[in-house]
């Protein structure tokens, strides 16, 4: 039972290469969030920069999705 325990365990923990992959993620969506809060704020047509914003809302959303999941 207790070997089965250990196995549980370990599954819940990243290892270096998984958790490089996650500040990977999180490196790419903090930058694609950037991009387009810069782009709206020099975009002229405003259905483009409500676009370009609700775009940079997601990849903001992506971003703590990946912080909670490992908190």
């Amino acid at each position: 039972m207790n070997n089965q325990q250990n196995m549980t365990a370990d599954r819940n923990l990243l290892s270096e290469k998984e958790f490089g992959y996650i500040k990977d993620f999180l490196s790419w969506e903090l930058l694609a969030m950037k991009k387009c809060k810069d782009s709206a704020e020099q975009c002229q047509d405003p259905q483009i920069k409500q676009l370009l914003e609700q775009t940079g809302q997601q990849h903001l959303d992506h971003y703590n999705s990946l912080l909670k999941h490992l908190q």
